[in-house]
């Protein structure tokens, strides 16, 4: 781990090293917008490579780090975190914290300008649910926040390229506990649904259901879609009408894309299709309708993020206090 005494590096020498100005380096990181992605590029590797970080407050410069703490997230519209992050936004005004956060909308460009924003905040801690999980992403930002001793506590999606502390689900044994129901409910066609092909979640939970799948007259399919709502809707009108028949049981890899194909079903007219969904459906039960599901606690998770997040704070993110914590989720159906 580097130490704090590291010394920091200026606007000037990141500008030189780029060869660039330094208002065009200032740019970068506050309207990266209005930089070439190649000028962008260059000047992200030279602060990288001097360990500059501009700082956003003057009265930070005189300290290691402000009183807040960054959150992250793919979308806010997902329940399960929203949830999550209320519980942690409580626990972090118990301790004089407050909460700055960013929405990324599954892009790495927007993840990468969202952890640059809160590196030049100098925040104590960030929380973050990352937009790709697949086994090769490698973003720079990790490398910056282990240079800069900034705590980094994972929610749900793991980055595998790094050992990093974070909450997260067991998704291979909620893929078996949803393929287990819809097993015992004698599915016939079964379309499970997930995000990215690539994404190591929707691998394993597919994997988990399709293990109990031991009907041999079962016929299968995976459509393998996003993970927030609009998106999946549009891939969903799409591809649901080109089946050779409708499915008897359709699965959600999380509660969006269980909404969004509840809506599509609905749409195009196939009225027999029962659905289960990993998460609970958003707002499902104000519109009259219960889906069986696993729930995983959002409430946890927050309170486990927070005790982590704040016990790596509090021990200057010494990796004696770096843990791994997983949810387990429960079986609802009623």
């Amino acid at each position: 781990m580097d130490s704090h005494a590291e010394k920091k590096a200026t606007i000037v020498e990141v500008a030189k090293l780029a060869k660039v100005s330094t208002i065009t380096v200032s740019r970068a990181f506050s309207t990266p917008e209005l930089v070439k992605e190649s000028t962008r590029q260059l000047i992200y590797k030279s602060a990288e490579e001097l360990n500059y970080i501009p700082n956003a407050f003057a009265r930070t410069l005189k300290t290691n780090s402000s009183k807040i703490i960054g959150v992250v997230t793919d979308s806010t519209y997902n329940q399960v975190y929203a949830q999550a992050v209320t519980t942690l936004c409580a626990e972090a005004d118990k301790l004089g914290y407050g909460l700055m956060m960013f929405e990324t909308m599954g892009s790495e460009e927007k993840e990468s300008n969202a952890l640059d924003t809160l590196f030049s905040y100098k925040v104590a801690g960030i929380v973050l649910s990352v937009v790709n999980d697949s086994k090769t992403y490698d973003p720079r930002y990790i490398r910056i926040a282990r240079k800069n001793n900034i705590p980094l506590v994972l929610l749900d999606r793991d980055i595998k390229t790094h050992h990093l502390p974070g909450v997260f689900l067991n998704n291979h044994e909620i893929g078996v506990k949803s393929g287990n129901y819809l097993a015992h409910c004698g599915a016939q066609r079964l379309l499970i649904i997930g995000g990215p092909e690539q994404s190591e979640i929707t691998q394993e939970r597919v994997n988990g259901i399709l293990s109990t799948q031991h009907n041999p007259n079962l016929q299968t399919k995976v459509i393998y879609a996003h993970y927030n709502y609009q998106q999946t809707r549009e891939l969903l009108l799409h591809e649901v009408p080109k089946l050779s028949a409708p499915p008897t049981h359709v699965v959600g890899i999380n509660g969006q894309i269980s909404l969004a194909a509840i809506g599509v079903f609905r749409t195009l007219g196939y009225k027999e299709v029962q659905f289960f969904s990993i998460d609970p459906v958003p707002y499902a039960a104000d519109f009259g309708f219960t889906i069986p599901c696993i729930d995983s606690d959002p409430v946890e998770w927050g309170l486990k993020i927070s005790s982590l997040l704040f016990k790596l704070i509090e021990h200057n993110n010494d990796p004696a206090y770096f843990d791994r914590l997983f949810i387990y989720g429960k079986l609802i159906t009623h």
